[in-house]
This record gives structure tokens, C-alpha cells and sequence, in this order.
């Protein structure tokens, strides 16, 4: 059975901000929050400061002014940078190396011990996703290892939400329930 293109980016969007811990700003919009996407690319180091506002100004070629201007909403970047940080966000969640930058941010604030991934999906002991006796809409929870945890991100990086879970659909095969299958994962967070 085909995943629909809806269900493909719920299950890609669901990946990304359950691994990474970010939210995907709408680069898509007509008008895209320039901020949102400044902060997602730039991130600060603390609430006060969410901005890196002189690495965006080095990296996009303006001022450091200009860019707390485009923050500030006192003014908006022309199009051409408008187009410029939209591309970077794209490139950022559907790009391998995009996905590798952001893994080794999350990697390196990750605490070295075991820790529960919980996964909201169609999700059962069969591979026809139209089992109802096997399939449903569920939540289900694995202990994973930091060696696990590093192959699921790797998994993640070389591949995209599918590369992530064929990883899990194999970890918990294995682990889990013998056959367990994902058909359209939902959320995922860790514990």
C-alpha cells in the first residue's frame, strides 16, 4: 500500500522535530516568518539571546543591525535573502548533509545513557497496514541504548525518516515484537 504525500510529510516532519527537538519553520508560506527561520538556522545560546544575529549577518552578508531590524520586524529582507535563508531551511531538513549538521548540534547536548523513544503510529505485528486484528494507531515505547541512539541518527542522516525507520522497524523487530511494523509514524519523542 502507497503512503500518501500528506502522510509522507507527517511522518518526515514528525522525525525531524522528534529527533532534533526543533520545530520546522513554514519555509513553504507565500511570506515566511523571516524570524522563525533565523532562529531554526542560527540558533542562540540562551532564551535571551535565540538569535545568533552576527553569524546570520556573516553568513547572509549584511549587517548585524539588519539583521536585529528583520527580527525586530522594522524592516524585511529583500527578496533575494528572502530566498537565500528559505533555501538554507529547506536544505537544512531535506538535504543528508542538512540532516548531519543538524544531528551533530542535537548529538553533542545529548546526555551518554539510555533513554525511551516512544513512537504514535499505525503500527503493529503485520506488514498489511489494513490488519485490524494486528495494526492499529498506538503508542509504543523501547529502551534504546547510546550506541542505538547514535545508529537510529545515523540511520536518520544517510537516509531521511525512511532510513530512520527501517532502524526502528528492525530494532523492534527485534526487541519489541517479533514482525512489528510502522505504517505512518505520527510523533516521536524521547524520555
Amino acid at each position: 500500500m502507497a503512503v500518501s504525500k500528506g502522510a509522507q510529510a507527517r511522518q518526515m516532519k514528525a522525525m525531524f522535530e522528534g529527533l532534533t527537538g526543533q520545530k520546522i519553520p513554514d519555509y513553504t508560506a507565500e511570506h515566511p516568518d523571516t524570524r522563525a527561520m533565523l532562529r531554526f538556522l542560527f540558533p542562540g545560546k540562551s532564551d535571551r539571546f535565540p538569535i545568533a544575529t552576527g553569524l546570520a549577518a556573516k553568513k547572509l552578508g549584511v549587517s548585524q543591525g539588519t539583521v536585529q531590524r528583520w527580527i525586530r520586524g522594522a524592516q524585511n529582507p529583500r527578496a533575494a535573502i528572502t530566498k537565500e535563508i528559505t533555501k538554507r531551511v529547506r536544505q537544512s531538513v531535506t538535504t543528508q548533509r542538512g540532516r548531519g549538521q543538524l544531528a551533530k548540534r542535537v548529538q553533542a547536548q545529548l546526555p551518554n545513557r539510555q533513554r525511551t523513544i516512544r513512537i504514535n503510529a499505525l503500527q503493529g505485528p503485520s506488514s498489511d497496514p489494513n490488519d485490524k486484528k494486528y495494526v492499529a494507531e498506538r503508542f509504543s515505547n523501547l529502551d534504546m541504548s547510546p550506541f542505538e541512539q547514535q545508529q537510529l541518527y545515523d540511520a536518520w542522516v544517510q537516509g531521511g525518516d525512511a532510513g530512520a525507520t527501517d532502524y526502528l522497524t528492525g530494532i523492534y523487530d527485534t526487541r519489541y515484537v517479533d514482525g512489528w511494523q510502522f505504517h505512518g509514524i505520527k510523533g516521536v519523542e524521547w524520555r
